[in-house]
């Protein structure tokens, strides 16, 4: 059989154990990561693209209430939704990514489409609003974006600095190798809770959230963005890979170790490389994720890194 594999996270970061919405929260997560592993992993042995796998099943995540992207994603400081995506297909290096989104939950797809439709790589802002309708992309009202999950997250925020530091991080992400040997990521999130305004994290850049070379591997991250956008740190992991000829799982925790360096260096990491392992790991005290591959009977769904 020809190797293949698939990865997704639904984010990471640190909270008080003794948070019981908190931990009602991680499993409903949880339940969420059982049913989408299984569904993308259909298509990834259907025989679908990479690059079609990972906008379908961030789609999924986008559409799932539980997770910072999409229709779950965090509000800014001024209670509003802006949301920012990229995905990168492996084989051509093209890519194509978008800031700033409001009212389009599935803020990958609308990245697929500057990939596919412009000469551009990202679009941001009132840009990216209108090319966003000019595809045609449906609309959902603003209030159908604000959960109360994340109602109380910006609330809780709002009241305390330390809780700033618990709560800021979410991202969705998924790596693909599908059955030819094509490799593709894409990454979508909310960004902070309680964000500035038109503040923008790694997730829509390009080498620093994610990264896809077919001939090395696939990378998406989560985390505090300031600080992966200043290690580049999709593009370092896949050069690790590249120059090094680190195993995915070695050089995530590489990445993590450089990252570490920094004040507030805190991420996780998915990768898959080009012989179709998985890599998985953060410095925090969770990454959500979901893993399959040809080598596997069944999909694992974990929470800690590894």
């Amino acid at each position: 059989m020809k190797k293949a594999a698939l990865i997704l996270h639904g984010g990471c970061t640190t909270f008080d154990h003794g948070d019981t919405y908190e931990l009602e929260h991680q499993a409903k997560q949880k339940l969420s990561m059982d049913r989408i592993i299984e569904k993308g992993w259909k298509h990834v042995m259907a025989g679908d693209s990479a690059v079609t796998v990972a906008e379908k099943v961030v789609n999924m995540l986008e559409n799932d209430t539980v997770f910072n992207a999409g229709i779950g994603a965090v509000l800014n400081e001024r209670k509003e939704v802006e949301l920012d995506a990229s995905i990168m297909d492996g084989t051509t290096l093209s890519c194509g990514a978008v800031s700033g989104i409001r009212d389009y939950k599935n803020t990958v797809s609308i990245a697929r489409k500057v990939m596919t439709h412009t000469k551009c790589v990202y679009l941001s802002g009132a840009g990216a609003q209108e090319f966003a309708h000019n595809m045609r992309f449906k609309k959902t009202p603003r209030k159908d974006f604000v959960t109360e999950y994340q109602l109380y997250s910006w609330r809780m925020m709002k009241k305390s600095i330390l809780e700033r530091e618990k709560r800021m991080k979410g991202t969705v992400g998924v790596v693909v190798l599908d059955l030819n040997g094509n490799i593709s990521a894409a990454t979508s999130t909310g960004g902070l809770t309680y964000k500035m305004k038109g503040r923008i994290g790694d997730s829509p850049l390009i080498g620093s959230g994610t990264y896809a070379d077919s001939r090395f591997g696939g990378v998406s991250l989560t985390g505090y963005g300031e600080q992966v956008i200043k290690t580049a740190l999709a593009k370092y992991t896949i050069d690790l890979i590249r120059f090094k000829g680190y195993s995915a799982q070695k050089a995530v925790e590489e990445s993590i170790k450089e990252l570490s360096r920094l004040e507030n260096g805190k991420a996780g990491i998915i990768c898959i490389d080009n012989n179709g392992q998985i890599g998985v790991y953060a410095n925090e005290t969770y990454i959500n994720h979901a893993y399959m591959s040809t080598s596997m009977k069944k999909p694992i769904v974990g929470c800690l890194p590894k």
